[in-house]
C-alpha cells in the first residue's frame, strides 16, 4: 500500500514557557519560525515533542515548562496520517498529571498518544547522543523500534515493573525466594527487548550508511553496535541476576540488563565518540536522527516530522543547505527555527510559511 508522509496541518498551544496563545497553519512542505533569542520559536517545537513524545526536549514539565502564573499546557494538532486520515491530538500537562486525547476520545498512555505520530528534534543539546550518557543512545534507539516494533511498548513495560519490583527487594531485604519470579519475567522480556532492539539496529544501519555521504563529505561513518547489558552470549539474564544478587542488594538497585544497554558509534571522523570536535559531534547526531527517520520509512514508508531547532546556529552554511535539499528530495515536513532567515535557504525553500515570534507572539513573517 502507498504510503504519504505524515503532516502537520494546524497547531495550537497554550501557556508553554512564554508563549501564552499561539496558533498556526503549516504548508505541506514546512515553516520556518524565526526571532529573537528567548522570543518562544523553540516552545513551539517544544509542542509537538510533547505529542510525540510525551516530555519535552529541554526538561521536565515542572521546570519552567508551564508559563507563569499558568495551571498547565496545552497541545493540540490537527495532521494527517501516512495514508491521508485526519486526526486531532489534544494533550494537557498540569506537571504531575496529564489527560490526552485523539480523535475526540481519552488515552490511557502517553505512548498511545504517540503512536503514529513520528517526531524527530535537532536542538543545541543532541550532541548528547554522541557524546552523553547511555540513556540518550538507548532512548534514540527505543524511540525506532517502538515506531518499527509492534510489540516492543508492552516488552518494555513488562520489564520496567519487573525491573523495578526486583529493586524493590533488593533494599527491603527480601528473601531469594520472593526474587524468582520477577527475575524470570526480567530475563523473558529481556530476551524479547535485545531481539527488537538489535532487529532496529540493522535497519538504522544502512539508513545512516545513505545518509552519511551527503552530509560528511567521504569521513569515516558511526558504525552502530548494541551492547546490550549483559553478557547475553554467555547465560540468559535469569543466571546473571542471581550470580550478582548479592553484589546488588549491597548497592541496592540492579546492575545488570537491558535497562543498563548502550549503543557503541564506531569511529566517526576516524576517532572514538569521546574524541571528536563539538561540531563533528553535532553532524553525528544529526546524521543519526536523520537516519532514524529513513529507517523507519524503510521499514513501515512512514516519514517522520522533522524538527530543526537553531538550524542555522548549529551547522555551517554548506550543510544547512545540504539538509533543507536533502528534507524536500526525501519528501519530508519540516519546521525550522532560527534568529533570521537567509536569502539562499528562503530561496530554497520557497514553498515553506515563514512566521515571526516576538515577545511570546507568533504572526505571518
Amino acid at each position: 500500500m502507498w504510503r504519504g508522509p505524515m503532516r502537520i496541518e494546524t497547531l495550537e498551544v497554550r501557556d508553554l514557557r512564554c508563549l501564552i496563545s499561539v496558533s498556526l497553519s503549516v504548508s505541506a512542505d514546512g515553516a520556518w519560525i524565526e526571532g529573537p533569542n528567548g522570543a518562544g520559536k523553540t516552545s513551539v517545537l517544544e509542542a509537538l515533542c510533547l505529542l510525540g513524545f510525551g516530555r519535552s526536549f529541554r526538561g521536565r514539565v515542572g521546570d519552567g515548562l508551564i508559563r507563569h502564573g499558568a495551571t498547565a499546557v496545552e497541545v493540540v494538532a490537527r495532521w494527517t496520517d501516512s495514508q491521508g486520515r485526519s486526526h486531532t491530538s489534544g494533550l494537557r500537562h498540569e506537571g504531575d498529571a496529564w489527560q490526552a486525547r485523539r480523535d475526540g476520545g481519552d488515552v490511557g498512555s502517553l505512548g498511545e498518544l504517540a503512536t503514529g505520530f513520528p517526531v524527530l528534534c535537532f536542538h543545541p543539546a543532541s550532541s548528547q547522543l554522541v557524546t552523553g550518557a547511555a540513556e540518550d543512545r538507548r532512548r534514540a534507539l527505543d524511540w525506532l523500534a517502538f515506531h518499527v516494533e509492534p510489540s516492543f511498548s508492552t516488552f518494555s513495560r513488562r520489564y520496567q515493573r519487573a525491573w523495578r519490583q526486583r529493586n524493590a527487594l533488593l533494599r527491603s531485604g527480601a528473601s531469594d525466594a520472593e526474587f524468582e519470579a520477577w527475575e524470570s519475567e526480567m530475563s523473558q522480556t529481556a530476551e524479547a527487548l535485545t531481539a527488537q532492539r538489535q532487529s532496529v539496529r540493522s535497519l538504522w544501519q544502512p539508513a545512516l550508511g545513505r545518509l552519511w555521504s551527503s552530509l560528511a563529505d567521504g569521513a569515516i561513518a558511526p558504525e552502530l553496535n548494541l551492547r546490550p547489558g549483559w553478557r547475553i552470549a554467555e547465560a540468559p539474564l535469569a543466571d546473571w541476576l542471581l550470580l550478582n544478587r548479592p553484589r546488588d542488594r549491597e548497592l541496592g538497585y540492579t546492575t545488570i540488563g537491558p535497562h543498563r544497554a548502550d549503543l557503541s558509534l564506531g569511529s566517526p571522523f576516524g576517532v572514538s565518540s569521546e574524541q571528536l570536535s563539538r561540531g563533528q559531534a553535532k553532524l553525528v547526531a544529526l546524521a543519526l536522527q536523520l537516519a532514524q527517520a529513513e529507517a523507519l520509512k524503510d521499514w513501515t514508508g512512514e516519514r517522520s516530522l522533522i524538527l530543526l531547532d537553531d538550524l542555522q546556529a548549529e551547522l555551517d552554511p554548506p550543510r544547512q543547505a545540504a539538509v533543507l535539499a536533502w528534507l524536500r528530495d526525501q519528501g519530508y515536513q519540516a519546521l525550522v527555527t532560527g534568529t533570521r532567515v537567509d536569502e539562499a535557504l528562503a530561496a530554497q525553500t520557497s514553498t515553506w510559511q515563514r512566521f515571526h515570534v516576538e515577545h511570546g507572539v507568533l504572526g505571518e513573517g
